[in-house]
């Protein structure tokens, strides 16, 4: 776990000195922010029971959370509070947890990582949202088309939705409600130290390892029920997610 925290924090906040500073600034400016409209704060505490409500690490440590959740909506204004938010700050949190500057480092690779994923917030700018689903999926359909023709056929007519769906679920989270509890951190290490400029086309390939591996269950379940798919896709979950992500930045 500690060179997890050392690379995590190098990759996401900078370098020592930028680190030292960004906690002070930390201790300064944010800790203890609390000034949210009633709504946003309502809308945090209804969704961090049902972040991870499995793992009961989270609710041990979900005043902390909670707390987190809420300086970053007080500061950052703009983006306050989206549904979402709760996955990225609540694995941050248990990475940082248990270190001396811990709720600082978490704050600011939050922070890091919400501009990472910016692109693909709808709410944030339309039409950099819908560029960025256009880019990725005529790739995948492409690629699709090829490896699970039957599976393609499935999606195409449903293209639209289920771009979106998983543009908001699976990148926008960085796949945190579709792979198992364990095998998160492994993924993000991955991730998080991808080059910002690479993300949008590592997302979309682990997205077809994804599909080709689930096509059987999908392709059997969406032809008894054809109405159903966007709900299978939702319900999916990935076991051996390092190795198709090894696949994929190799």
């Amino acid at each position: 776990m500690q060179r997890r925290q050392t690379v995590w924090r190098q990759r996401l906040m900078g370098s020592a000195e930028a680190v030292t500073r960004k906690r002070e600034l930390f201790s300064m400016y944010v800790k203890g922010r609390c000034d949210v409209p009633e709504d946003t704060l309502r809308i945090i505490q209804r969704d961090l029971p049902r972040t991870f409500p499995k793992i009961s690490w989270v609710a041990d440590n979900v005043i902390e959370i909670e707390m987190l959740l809420t300086a970053y909506a007080a500061v950052h204004k703009g983006d306050s509070y989206l549904q979402g938010f709760n996955y990225h700050m609540t694995i941050l949190y248990h990475v940082f947890h248990g270190t001396e500057h811990a709720l600082a480092d978490t704050w600011w690779c939050f922070s890091r990582v919400i501009g990472l994923i910016r692109p693909l917030i709808p709410d944030f700018n339309t039409n950099w949202f819908q560029w960025c689903r256009r880019q990725w999926t005529e790739d995948l359909f492409r690629r699709l088309r090829q490896t699970r023709p039957q599976l393609h056929s499935i999606l195409e007519p449903e293209e639209e939705n289920f771009s979106t769906l998983v543009t908001c679920k699976w990148f926008m989270l960085w796949f945190a409600q579709t792979v198992p509890w364990e095998d998160i951190f492994e993924l993000w290490d991955i991730f998080i130290q991808l080059p910002p400029q690479d993300l949008l086309r590592i997302y979309m390939l682990l997205t077809h390892e994804i599909l080709k591996e689930v096509a059987p269950t999908l392709t059997y379940r969406c032809s008894h029920e054809p109405c159903s798919i966007l709900h299978v896709l939702l319900s999916v979950h990935v076991k051996g997610i390092q190795k198709m992500a090894t696949r994929v930045i190799h």
